[in-house]
């Protein structure tokens, strides 16, 4: 295990408890814990893909060990959008839809924080696949929960379907595909050994036969 991050605000920690659901701590402290330099220097240190395990072992430790809520945290903390825009043929935007109540600058520091150097394929851009991470831990979430890969891949190829179709400047990825693919196997897993990280499942592209796995 990662060594426990306990500095936070004096205030928020003595008030928190009384006004807010643990969870909500959790997600404060765990988006606080990939801001910090602390999470900052691991990543230097070991690199972007042990940085994912990182991120989950900070939520297995904030959740008292609690898997479910563990990978829910993730999937929110690594949230690469502030909001989603859905658009109608011949209409276009019709409605946006927030996922995150962080400020601006807030939202901004946690993704700029976020690991992009995911695969050996990873776009050479500063963006690099930080975008992954939200497919990769929603999938897992979702195997996890209904214990079956079946309704991960289900809801996962309806989004795919929907962000081409109804999401501005969404479009069909097969690396998200590929993302969620290695969620599923990751969420299955855990169900049957906790120990397990991320890294060992966020494995590069290998060509066999002329394509990729």
């Amino acid at each position: 295990m990662f060594e426990q991050h306990t500095e936070y605000p004096e205030a928020v920690s003595f008030f928190a408890p009384f006004f807010f659901p643990k969870i909500l701590q959790d997600e404060y402290r765990l988006k606080d814990y990939i801001c910090s330099e602390e999470f900052a220097q691991f990543r230097r240190r070991y690199g972007d893909v042990h940085a994912v395990d990182a991120i989950f072992d900070r939520a297995m430790s904030l959740c008292w060990g609690n898997v479910y809520e563990a990978l829910l945290l993730c999937c929110v903390c690594t949230m690469e959008h502030r909001n989603f825009g859905i658009r109608m043929p011949v209409v276009g935007p019709l409605l946006w839809v927030p996922l995150t109540s962080e400020f601006p600058e807030e939202f901004h520091e946690r993704v700029h924080a976020l690991p992009t150097r995911l695969y050996a394929d990873t776009p050479p851009d500063s963006n690099g696949d930080r975008d992954k991470l939200q497919h990769f831990f929603g999938s897992a979430f979702l195997s996890y929960t209904f214990e079956s890969p079946d309704v991960s891949e289900r809801i996962g190829e309806f989004i795919e379907w929907g962000e081409d179709r109804f999401v501005v400047e969404g479009a069909l990825d097969e690396r998200d595909s590929r993302a969620n693919r290695q969620g599923q196997r990751f969420g299955l897993w855990l169900l049957s050994d906790d120990s397990v990280r991320p890294s060992r499942f966020l494995r590069p592209p290998v060509s066999h036969r002329g394509g990729a796995q």
